[in-house]
């Protein structure tokens, strides 16, 4: 996908000097759980580190403001989404649509409408709730004419009737007089809507109203029905609102007495169709009403226990194992089983990419859902097979036979891709998500075993797209096979032939689809099997690694690309030869591509089982620059960009489903590879799917249990032996350690500790074994240490120091592969200690500008720490170290 450029998502792009280019406040970390990880998030001030966020039931979802209540535009606007409202306007492509926000439900005293205002709010506190996707709001305000009430808001969309949410208000007044709350539909931020039609029954306290989507005439209704508790007495309600602004609602006054509490609940309905439904979204409201506030709160609990049953829980690192909660929560708000709509980007938290759905539904967040909760899954599926007549004509229009699925779709199943093609070319050349959507298909059947849903929906899907990558390979001399004129992941080198993840994905496309035929006992052409064993990446001896495209001279790359051959594509490999892939192009990765490219590393390095801990380096890499906010929500960049970002999110969760445990789904079993490093002390993944059996994989230190939930008996392969596990008999195998590897290097992945480090270069990098991975400092002069096992002798040591490649100097122009600076000090000590305090200087560097390598000899030293003091870089800025060795002579 395309990080926000041109005149697309003005507000993520202001991100970039907003609120999510800032470092974590103190604030954000003040509220850290102790235990295994927060299902509570909380703020408690609206400075850096705030965002506001976002709840969801997969059909339904709202960004609540620091009001609680309402809509606010800004860094991060409120904005309510509605899955599958799309709109085009004039000039314009197909966008997913803002509703009006629905959640406006305002106290005014004063003349003025609650809002936390400096010096007018105290005890300001806004909880998420990932446990029933609550989010609660409690201020004490002092209105301007000197009233003082207390507030409490709670919103909820209902995950148990996804047409429905709810608003509840209590009000402590600290005052006696008379009290108006402001209930609204507010059409401020629907503006690719126009409205239709609306109503109010004053007796029921409902009001309703439908909006039409500009350009494609989708519909939705949306109905508010006021509930009062028994101590509101002699109400008046006003009706207030202007269809042709989308905005309708009811003012309601009251008497209130000193220090009385009074409750207002906002029950909201909302369909979406083709013909009016205004009617069903009354009915839902009216239905919400009838249960009451407190019986839509126990079903919706009810139906988000069903989805905690199915986690992943993080043992020994609180705020890892709160990151993962979160983003669990954030990515399950955006889905629903039964509604076949698929993800985009930033989910239903706003309509960023314009809602638009990507190669992110297919590769990053859809299995993250399949591991677990297959249920929801399969309507990213189904979202492609009702499409497949679309894809089928876009192949036909651009001269290709089978389906071709666009690289942007919305509602139809059309291209989407913004112009212009000098700009945004990755419609045109970024064919590999035929491939990507080809693979979620026999994912889900290799996961759940369904040949009837596979007969259905799978095979016509698998079959076309296996006929497009036939058609689109071309056969050469030799017998071998290419594919010219295409863009990887690595959308900073386009246009380019044998592009290695486009070559392994169309040949495994090919594969599978011929594997689907047997299955589905269909033929398939012979050609797809002497196609896809032509089709093969690039490869280069003398390094031993796969060139990303031919020509390709070592540049920089946006993300992964090569690095996912081995996962999720298994290509056959060599272990050496994918770490050799990851060690690579790692450094040549863009700091300002998105978080996913260390999911994969995570993910290989943990299957490589290469000496050390870099898999758990990785891990840090691919959230802590990303998590800016007390909520932990994914922002798309470092710096910025679209959030919550559904597609970061879904990469950081399969690292601990396929990477840690080294799930893998076969059709006649379930492999798993699991391993650990420190600092962690376990992953336990709950509820896990395959073939209708449910099971937990608890990956320890020393040992991992397989268990079943249900069902049974399970076959598994266990680092490649074939085992079987019966309900009430756990299999308990040895976890792997690639970080006890033994080694003479008396440092590596031991707790380093640093001055300082930027995010996602922490200090454990300069330690991992890994040449890939570094720890950065913020600022000179920088410090490191690292504690050894026990008291030794060292009198050698190495150093190696980082490279910066030139970044692409604009859209669709490929990055130069130099000039290359070197990232080193200049001027630096080894320094030895016995107690952690007192250190001795052992080797000393001074005025070195050159190379990335350097060895360091000195006379026999006893120490218990190692560290190093650095005083000057190369490049005006700070130094990379990439790895550091310790070791006696």
């Amino acid at each position: 996908m395309r990080i926000a450029s041109g005149t697309k998502n003005r507000w993520f792009r202001v991100l970039l000097c907003g609120v999510l280019m800032l470092p974590t406040s103190p604030a954000a970390h003040a509220a850290q759980p102790q235990d295994s990880g927060s299902y509570l998030l909380t703020a408690t001030d609206t400075g850096a580190g705030y965002a506001p966020t976002f709840t969801g039931n997969g059909y339904l979802g709202v960004r609540v403001p620091p009001a609680g209540q309402g809509y606010t535009g800004g860094v991060v606007p409120a904005q309510s989404e509605v899955a599958g409202f799309y709109a085009q306007p004039a000039g314009r492509v197909q966008q997913r649509a803002n509703i009006p926000t629905w959640s406006t439900l305002s106290f005014t005293d004063g003349g003025r409408d609650f809002a936390p205002r400096p010096g007018q709010v105290t005890g300001w506190r806004q909880q998420l709730n990932l446990r029933d996707g609550s989010i609660t709001t409690t201020a004490r305000w002092a209105a301007p004419n000197g009233h003082v009430s207390d507030l409490r808001y709670v919103v909820f969309t209902d995950r148990a009737r996804t047409g429905v949410a709810a608003v509840r208000l209590e009000l402590t007044p600290r005052w006696t007089g008379t009290a108006t709350i402001i209930d609204l539909i507010d059409g401020a931020p629907a503006t690719a809507s126009t409205g239709a039609t609306s109503g109010w029954d004053e007796m029921a306290h409902q009001y309703w109203e439908t909006v039409r989507s500009q350009g494609l005439g989708v519909l939705a209704g949306l109905s508010s029905r006021l509930g009062l508790s028994e101590d509101v007495r002699s109400p008046a309600f006003t009706p207030v609102g202007d269809i042709a602004k989308q905005t309708i609602g009811q003012h309601v006054a009251f008497p209130v007495t000193e220090n009385h509490s009074y409750t207002v609940t906002k029950y909201i309905g909302v369909a979406t169709s083709h013909a009016l439904p205004d009617s069903a979204a009354r009915e839902q409201s009216s239905a919400a009403a009838a249960i009451g506030f407190d019986g839509l709160m126990t079903e919706n609990t009810a139906a988000w226990n069903a989805l905690w049953a199915g986690r992943v829980d993080i043992l020994g690192n609180p705020t890892l194992a709160t990151e993962v909660n979160a983003s669990e929560f954030y990515l399950w708000s955006s889905t629903h089983e039964g509604i076949d709509w698929s993800i985009s980007p930033a989910g239903l938290s706003s309509n960023g990419y314009d809602g638009h759905i990507f190669w992110d539904a297919d590769t990053w967040m859809y299995p993250a859902l399949l591991a677990q909760h297959p249920a929801l899954a399969v309507g990213m599926n189904n979202y492609r097979y009702q499409r497949l007549g679309a894809a089928t004509a876009h192949a036909q229009e651009t001269g290709f036979s089978g389906a071709r699925f666009p690289w942007e779709t919305a509602l139809d199943g059309t291209e989407e891709v913004l112009p212009p093609v000098s700009v945004n070319s990755e419609g045109r050349y970024e064919q590999h998500i035929t491939a990507d959507v080809a693979l979620a298909q026999w994912q889900y059947y290799l996961a759940t075993g369904d040949r009837g849903w596979l007969v259905a929906r799978g095979w016509p899907v698998l079959s076309q797209t296996a006929t497009f990558w036939a058609g689109r390979a071309q056969r050469h001399a030799d017998g071998s096979y290419h594919i010219t004129h295409v863009t990887g992941p690595d959308e900073e080198n386009p246009d380019v032939d044998d592009e290695a993840y486009t070559n392994v994905a169309a040949a495994t496309t090919l594969r599978i689809a011929t594997q689907a035929a047997r299955v589905v006992e269909a033929s398939a052409p012979g050609e797809w099997a002497i196609i896809a064993e032509g089709l093969s990446p690039l490869y280069e001896p003398a390094s031993g690694t796969h060139p990303e495209f031919a020509g390709y001279q070592g540049q920089l790359v946006k993300q992964a690309d090569v690095t996912m051959l081995q996962y999720p594509w298994r290509y056959p490999m060599s272990a050496a030869t994918a770490q050799r892939d990851v060690d690579y192009y790692v450094p040549r990765s863009d700091l300002g591509g998105p978080s996913m490219d260390d999911a994969i590393n995570t993910i290989d390095t943990a299957a490589t089982g290469s000496p050390g801990c870099s898999s758990f380096v990785y891990t840090q890499r691919s959230v802590e620059p990303f998590m800016h906010d007390v909520f932990y929500q994914f922002s798309e960049t470092r710096t910025g960009g679209a959030v919550t970002f559904m597609t970061g999110i879904g990469g950081f969760l399969q690292e601990f489903l396929y990477g840690y445990s080294g799930l893998r789904w076969d059709a006649d079993a379930v492999r798993l590879d699991p391993s650990l490093t420190a600092p962690l002390d376990g992953v336990v993944l709950h509820n896990l799917a395959w073939h209708g059996n449910r099971f937990t994989v608890a990956i320890r230190a020393e040992q991992t249990q397989v268990s079943i939930d249900s069902g049974g008996p399970l076959p598994v392969t266990v680092a490649g032996h074939p085992q079987t596990v019966l309900s009430g008999h756990p299999l308990t195998v040895p976890t792997r350690r690639p970080d006890r590897t033994t080694t003479t290097d008396l440092v590596r992945c031991h707790a380093a500790q640093a001055s300082s480090n930027q995010p996602g270069t922490g200090p454990l990098a300069a330690v991992d074994g890994s040449p890939a991975t570094d720890w950065r400092p913020t600022r000179l002069p920088a410090s490191l240490n690292v504690p050894l096992a026990h008291r030794q002798t060292i009198s050698t040591a190495t150093v190696d120091w980082g490279r910066r490649w030139p970044p692409a100097p604009a859209p669709n122009v490929p990055p130069f592969p130099g000039p290359v600076q070197t990232l080193r000090a200049t001027d630096y000590d080894l320094v030895v200690s016995q107690d952690g305090e007192n250190w001795t200087v052992v080797a000393q560097v001074r005025g070195r500008t050159e190379g990335t390598h350097d060895e360091l000899r000195f006379r026999p030293a006893d120490a218990r720490f190692v560290g190093l003091r650095i005083s000057a870089s190369t490049n005006h800025t700070v130094p990379s170290l990439d790895e550091l060795t310790a070791a006696s002579s």
